[in-house]
């Protein structure tokens, strides 16, 4: 006999959710960079980047070497090194890295800094350094890298020097010497590639005219038999730390020429024509976005000729151990007379936070206005620094901006300083903000905006 048939229940399952499209939030355009029409020995065009690229998900993980030749853009990797990096943006944060000379030199092998700065009287004196951090060594010193320097014999001995490294065929030497040195970041964009190499180029004399450990220090327009002037070092002004970088390259540079000095492109008018330059802006994420312009530049009345860079040496086969340099007396140099600047700085409007969290987002910005007391054409440095008043130690500089200076007296320059925020290393506490205006013979000026700002540990 047949068992009666039953109908079968549709069996149950947990409910599934549809999944969420989400767009990856990386660096985006948020405006289109205009075309640029300039006549021939007119100004530069000054451009702040910041406000055509945006990164809404950024990481304050590029540090920007604004350098004598140029900006350095390089993405840190907190990630792998994290105490490689902390150690670094201490130096960024408490000016180690200031007008800091490129005091070694090996072409197609590296170029290395963060050792001696230039003091107030000309003169060089050697990096205060804090005590030595631990070897964190794990990725390749390929071309465009960024590793420590340390002591021979002493892995975990590296302090406030770095070096770049140059070409790919040194990479096995320096992965297996002295426990492999720590590569702590990249160079990103085609534009900070040329500046390093720019850098690379600068010619060594040899025998050099300073005393060792300066002896290899790359020299730029320097007449053999003659003092080295601080005009003659190839400077690191100043490192900032962002959270984006930026590449920018001119198809006819003899045409427009476009340099970077931190987050302000510079578009110079070289001769007549038409020239086409794309900027890339870089995020953390390892995203990038892209904008090009084109630049049209008529006859004027004053034609400019552009002046080459001294001849380039030829690469060794120098595979030199790299170490820490010893602590020098003297530097073999006498110090170059300084006047007093005649650019005056007054503080313009402002928006500045009362209370910003370090390591955060936050718009700040603070206007100058520099009037002369003589005919000036020069390059400028302007820096947004914050001193500290109770409970931190030390200034922070927050922005940088390097603009051409061409002023008749009565008759004022503005100038911008836009910073995204506090270093995450800042100390907390409260920080006056002043506006510092350095010219290129080193004369300096620092005024208190009267305002002050809290900064509270993130």
């Amino acid at each position: 006999m047949s068992k009666p048939s039953r109908t079968r229940r549709a069996r149950v399952v947990g409910r599934v959710e549809s999944l969420e499209t989400r767009a990856l939030l990386t660096v985006a355009v948020t405006a289109p960079l205009p075309d640029v029409a300039a006549a021939v020995g007119a100004a530069p065009t000054t451009v702040d980047l910041g406000a055509h690229f945006n990164d809404p998900a950024g990481k304050a993980d590029f540090a920007l070497f604004n350098t004598t030749l140029g900006t350095i853009p390089v993405l840190l990797t907190p990630a792998t090194t994290p105490k490689t990096v902390a150690n670094f943006i201490g130096y960024v944060n408490n000016g180690g890295y200031n007008d800091s000379i490129v005091h070694r030199s090996v072409p197609g092998f590296i170029w290395q800094a963060g050792g001696y700065q230039l003091n107030g009287g000309g003169g060089l004196t050697q990096t205060p350094t804090n005590a030595p951090v631990p070897n964190e060594f794990g990725a390749s010193n390929v071309r465009g890298t960024i590793a420590m320097a340390k002591l021979g014999g002493d892995p975990d001995s590296a302090t406030s020097q770095f070096f770049f490294n140059e070409s790919d065929s040194n990479a096995a030497n320096l992965d297996n010497q002295n426990g492999g040195f720590t590569v702590f970041g990249k160079v990103v964009g085609q534009s900070g590639l040329a500046v390093m190499d720019a850098v690379a180029a600068a010619p060594v004399p040899s025998p050099g005219p300073m005393a060792s450990p300066l002896d290899s220090a790359p020299l730029l327009n320097y007449a053999r038999g003659t003092q080295v002037q601080p005009s003659n070092l190839v400077l690191i002004n100043n490192v900032t730390i962002a959270d984006e970088g930026f590449s920018a390259v001119s198809d006819a540079p003899g045409v427009a020429a476009a340099t970077l000095q931190g987050n302000q492109l510079v578009v110079t008018p070289v001769s007549t024509g038409t020239a086409k330059i794309t900027v890339v802006g870089y995020g953390a994420d390892g995203g990038s976005a892209t904008q090009t312009f084109v630049v049209n530049v008529g006859a004027g009345a004053t034609t400019t000729t552009p002046t080459t860079p001294g001849a380039t040496t030829t690469p060794g086969s120098d595979v030199t151990p790299i170490s820490a340099v010893d602590p020098i007396a003297a530097v073999g140099s006498a110090p170059s007379a300084s006047r007093p600047s005649v650019l005056t700085p007054t503080p313009g409007r402002g928006l500045l936070p009362a209370t910003v969290v370090a390591g955060r987002r936050a718009r700040i910005q603070q206007g100058v206005a520099l009037t002369a007391s003589a005919p000036v054409v020069e390059r400028a440095k302007v820096d947004l620094v914050l001193s500290s008043t109770t409970g931190a130690t030390g200034d922070v500089t927050i922005a940088t901006a390097t603009p051409n200076i061409r002023l008749r007296p009565g008759r004022p320059a503005r100038v911008n300083l836009v910073s995204r925020g506090i270093p995450s290393g800042a100390a907390a506490g409260t920080y006056r903000v002043l506006v510092s205006v350095t010219d290129p013979n080193g004369a300096r000026t620092t005024i208190d905006t009267g305002r002050t700002m809290d900064v509270r540990a993130s």
